[in-house]
């Protein structure tokens, strides 16, 4: 009985040695983790757009081109006439609109 008591309080304090390891980690990165959702959304916007606008591709194959798999994307729209693609996902909508031949397409809103 004693043994198992000590075995398991070793085992607390190494679980809690791990989480305040891994808070430490959260809270030294918070500002790289908290950006994340922004992501997905951001480069399949500004892929899309550029494969489309840019380069003049149908929009069957960009979408092809772009499909991933790891983040699952809400939605897409797209604004032919105004040259813009906007993309859902991780609850974040991101918006890329195109530029010119030169410049391409950009991320509205980036910076921010």
């Amino acid at each position: 009985m004693k043994r198992a008591k000590r075995v398991l309080k070793i085992i607390g304090i190494v679980l809690g040695v791990i989480l305040g390891l891994v808070g430490i980690f959260i809270a030294w990165n918070w500002k790289a983790l908290s950006a994340f959702p922004l992501l997905p959304s951001g480069y399949e916007a500004k892929e899309l757009c550029s494969c489309l606008f840019v380069e003049g591709r149908p929009q069957p194959d960009c979408e092809a081109f772009i499909r991933q798999s790891v983040v699952p994307i809400d939605s897409r729209s797209f604004d032919m006439e105004g040259k813009a693609v906007t993309v859902t996902a991780l609850w974040n909508t991101r918006r890329a609109h195109f530029v010119s031949e030169r410049f391409g397409c950009v991320i509205d809103g980036a910076g921010k």
